[in-house]
């Protein structure tokens, strides 16, 4: 092998090995803003249909199984996702202007 095909191969494999690591740092970087939790503020809520509410409280009681599960939650929601949509619709309509956030965590039972 002379020495233009040796730099050719160092070359190529460079060039592999620098696209591996941009296709794995865009990978994290994706996972990263796909798993970011969101606060859906008063407004928004409002604005939501009611399926995408119930889709919303869903991955937050998701959120608090995964507590559960790690030992680290100290309360419990036992109710349906449904039922938590209107107790923080309620909440709404009484003039709260927390994020739901805030008022779904309120709404656990302490254990």
């Amino acid at each position: 092998m002379n020495q233009n095909q040796k730099l050719e191969t160092r070359n190529q494999k460079w060039r592999l090995s620098g696209a591996f690591w941009f296709l794995v740092s865009s990978f994290w970087f994706c996972l990263f803003f796909a798993c970011n939790r969101t606060n859906i503020d008063r407004a928004e809520w409002q604005a939501m249909p009611a399926n995408e509410k119930t889709f919303y409280v869903r991955t937050l009681l998701g959120h608090e199984k995964a507590k559960e599960a790690k030992g680290g939650n100290d309360r419990v929601f036992k109710q349906d996702a449904e039922d938590y949509v209107k107790r923080i619709d309620d909440a709404y309509a009484r003039g709260d202007r927390r994020n739901v956030d805030t008022i779904f965590e309120e709404m656990g039972t302490h254990r």
